[in-house]
């Protein structure tokens, strides 16, 4: 039996149909692959990131051609071409984090074993916040803006590249996420406080049925 074909590696595009050179598209998937995966995996999860990251480097191979290296690296174009496609699954990425604040124990702090997320958005925004408030403000955010603190806090571009990724001057980079972090800051502060007043109506009703 002969072994399977990765549908991802150029090497064999051509048996699937589709037109490239080995030479640098090789290098290209090989240099980029498992970060396009991760970021890919991180964002819709992991039954979906095979089948975009292939389509990304299809994609990459096919307009290698138009890729010019004055407009900044292939890195951040290949973000830009994944980036691209994740939109099509918001949805599911919106639905991954609010599942993810459901069964993130109330009170975990930043620095607890609950994800890169959560420790790199409290990081940033609010040391000590806590993680399920962390995720739900995220999930709460416009995609738009929920893709930009992610390609900068989870896959730590700079700030050119994200632009790059985005299509967007470098500037507006900056003031979106000074607004992001304002917006993050205010949506913690008051899920805290929800989840506070829900654990302390818990706890009474639980003295109630107690002492009955």
């Amino acid at each position: 039996m002969s072994d399977p074909i990765d549908p991802i590696d150029p090497a064999v595009t051509n048996a699937a149909g589709t037109s490239a050179a080995v030479g640098d598209a090789a290098l290209l998937y090989e240099e980029h692959v498992d970060a396009i995966h991760t970021y890919v995996a991180r964002r819709i999860g992991r039954d979906l990131a095979a089948d975009v990251t292939a389509e990304t480097f299809r994609i990459a191979i096919d307009q290698r051609h138009s890729f010019d290296p004055a407009r900044g690296s292939a890195r951040a174009w290949l973000f830009g071409i994944a980036t691209n496609l994740i939109r099509r699954h918001w949805r599911t990425e919106e639905r991954r984090l609010r599942a993810m604040a459901r069964s993130a124990p109330l009170g975990l702090q930043s620095g607890d074993q609950t994800g890169d997320l959560i420790d790199r958005v409290a990081e940033r925004v609010d040391a000590g916040s806590d993680a399920r408030a962390a995720l739900a403000a995220v999930a709460e955010l416009e995609s738009a803006d929920r893709e930009l603190l992610v390609l900068i806090v989870w896959e730590e571009l700079r700030h050119d590249e994200v632009a790059q990724v985005l299509g967007i001057p470098s500037g507006t980079v900056r003031s979106r996420l000074h607004r992001i972090r304002r917006q993050l800051r205010e949506s913690m502060s008051g899920e805290t406080m929800a989840d506070g007043a829900r654990a302390r109506g818990r706890n009474m009703s639980t003295e109630e049925t107690t002492h009955g």
